[in-house]
């Protein structure tokens, strides 16, 4: 043990989510999904696996849940989150990747796959306006995506890195359904 109090040996148990940001270019809207395990829309994207790079979780999050392929190479906003007693997830950590801005022709191909794994998940894909965050989501993920949306608007972008790296993600491989 150290002088701080942390066991060096023990590894603290906190989950690590990669989620993304992804608006239309001729709305605004937000891109959200209804999961079928919560009431309200979330950001699209997951926890990362143990040595798997935050970039890479979120893509291949992004490519189970929507079939989508996006650049992700910068996070926008780091929201801590605390344990969930009703669920049972301990405390964690969510990094809000930019996913950038879609077409509207883009925007409006992204569906839900026609995979098990993805229709076991999620519900519905949807599009919030930032105008209607309040209304839609839960009040902790409507501030995460207010805070992601001013960060990106600010030009508040920071690299992913590894080992002060950047990081380069190529995209993930399609996985069969």
């Amino acid at each position: 043990m150290t002088n701080n109090g942390i066991h060096q040996n023990e590894e603290a148990r906190r989950r690590l989510g990669c989620v993304v940001v992804t608006t239309r270019a001729d709305t605004g809207a937000v891109l959200m999904v209804l999961t079928t395990y919560r009431e309200k829309p979330i950001l699209p994207g997951g926890a990362a696996h143990p040595n798997e790079l935050i970039g890479a979780a979120a893509a291949r999050e992004l490519l189970e849940e929507l079939g989508l392929v996006l650049p992700l190479t910068h996070f926008i906003a780091v929201d801590q989150v605390d344990a969930n007693r009703h669920s049972g997830a301990v405390e964690g950590i969510n990094v809000v990747l930019d996913g950038g801005e879609l077409s509207a022709e883009a925007a409006d191909a992204v569906t839900v796959p026609d995979t098990d794994a993805a229709r076991e998940e999620i519900a519905d894909v949807l599009w919030i306006l930032p105008a209607d965050l309040d209304r839609e989501l839960d009040p902790a993920q409507a501030a995460r995506v207010r805070q992601a949306l001013a960060a990106r608007e600010a030009g508040h972008r920071l690299p992913l890195l590894f080992r002060g790296e950047d990081v380069k993600i190529p995209p993930p491989a399609p996985t069969p359904g």
